[in-house]
């Protein structure tokens, strides 16, 4: 005769509702029943039966005991009320759920930094380790832009968010389970990212080598070389590039979202200013001096057997003026943003 299949069951919190989830291939079903045991004791401690066609079954809190093993069977009944086998028995255990957040976030916190060092706090009253977790970063319509790499580290729970968006909502979050398959989640956790001037561009990571007797250093700086013949002249911190190109052919790549900020004067002209390319894309950008005497800066991409053109606002200024001129690709879609000023 035919018996239902109880899926897995993995540790829950007795002191919160749980639903057994089971299949069946007989008749269809119009009730079922379920009977758990004391894995200790063998004696029937929940005998329960309700009329419905789903095929699960609700375990309502406080009927079962944190920190202790169940035995369940499970018995369908069709229309006709005529009940089927019962079927294997599987066994579970419940635990206290364990305190699983994120550590000093407030509400709303606002992160003044491009990175974000995030650390979780985790507490197991049954003293329940936790076997492996998972980090995520999602944007602010918890689209997920980042997920880390399985972490087993039961002693420090944390993770360095970097390259954090100014003006930007995050959720970040972390996902585990315990070492006897309780699932833990924080949920998701709004960031806000307001900082003046970012910081991972400068920072400096160390990590101690202890079998080795040192310490690895890296950073975000790279030194790229100029490939050419040109000389240059360096006043005021600035290159002279009046009738002269500087030339890069190693150390930068188009990939990935990436921004590009460009300052300097003598930029009152018509005249193509920076070209980046590679083998699949690239970009072109340039000046246009106007009848009414106002000038923008134009972004030239190539998108297939068309161009994506972007303009910036129009300016006026005069040669003596320092000019910013922003490059911004995110999701490829670019943005182009440029003003009188260095700020």
């Amino acid at each position: 005769m035919a018996k239902p299949h109880i899926q897995h069951i993995a540790p829950f919190d007795a002191n919160q509702d749980y639903e057994v989830v089971f299949s069946w291939t007989g008749n269809r079903a119009c009730g079922n029943r379920i009977i758990i045991y004391s894995n200790e004791t063998n004696t029937v401690v929940f005998d329960d039966t309700v009329s419905s066609y789903a095929l699960k079954h609700l375990i309502p809190a406080y009927v079962l005991e944190n920190n202790h093993q169940y035995v369940i069977q499970v018995q369908i009944y069709d229309k006709e009320n005529v009940p089927s086998a019962l079927s294997d028995k599987v066994l579970f255990r419940t635990f206290a759920a364990p305190d699983f957040y994120f550590e000093g976030l407030s509400d709303h916190p606002i992160i003044t930094n491009s990175s974000f060092d995030a650390a979780v706090h985790y507490h197991s009253s049954d003293w329940e380790d936790i076997g492996k977790y998972v980090f995520y970063l999602y944007d602010a319509s918890k689209k997920q832009l980042l997920k880390s790499s399985e972490m087993t580290d039961s002693f420090n729970i944390s993770y360095t968010y970097n390259g954090l968006d100014n003006n930007a909502v995050y959720y970040v979050r972390c996902i585990g389970v315990t070492v006897n398959g309780m699932e833990l989640d924080t949920g998701f956790q709004e960031i806000i990212v307001k900082y003046e001037n970012p910081n991972t561009y400068a920072r400096i990571y160390a990590a101690p080598l202890p079998s080795q007797g040192c310490i690895q250093v890296a950073t975000n700086i790279i030194i790229i070389q100029y490939n050419g013949t040109d000389s240059f002249e360096y006043t005021d911190g600035m290159i002279d590039l009046r009738d002269k190109t500087l030339y890069y052919d190693k150390g930068f790549l188009i990939e990935d979202d990436f921004t590009v900020i460009i300052r300097g004067v003598n930029l009152w002209q018509n005249a193509e200013l920076l070209k980046m390319k590679s083998s699949h894309e690239g970009l072109v950008l340039s000046s246009r001096i106007y009848t009414d005497g106002k000038l923008r800066f134009r972004l030239t991409v190539p998108n297939g057997a068309a161009h994506y053109l972007l303009y910036s606002n129009e300016l006026s200024f005069s040669n003596d003026d320092l000019v910013t001129i922003a490059i911004r690709r995110k999701n490829n879609i670019y943005q182009l943003d440029a003003f009188v000023g260095g700020d």
